[in-house]
């Protein structure tokens, strides 16, 4: 069984600290992505990540916070299943 890691960005981490409310915001981000739910991303892009699923290529969501937008990207290392997710601000990337 191959484990997901979660990675999130210094940005995110320091304003996690700062801020409990949007740390939980960052949590319920991370479990609306493992359900699928993209949050705020455009329709245009939710049939991209559809697409992307069968083929195990990168998946971007993109969610509202009370710091701004987040964006959560899932990333498969094996072809096999999405093992790695980060979670960062935008100017992160």
């Amino acid at each position: 069984m191959i484990k997901q890691k979660i990675y999130n960005t210094r940005a995110i981490d320091e304003a996690s600290k700062e801020s409990e409310i949007f740390s939980r915001e960052v949590m319920t981000s991370v479990s609306k992505f493992l359900r699928l739910n993209y949050g705020d991303t455009s329709p245009e892009d939710i049939v991209v990540n559809d697409d992307a699923l069968k083929y195990k290529d990168r998946v971007l969501a993109v969610y509202e916070t009370t710091k701004g937008k987040i964006w959560i990207i899932a990333e498969s290392d094996n072809s096999i299943e999405y093992n790695i997710i980060t979670v960062l601000f935008p100017d992160d990337y």
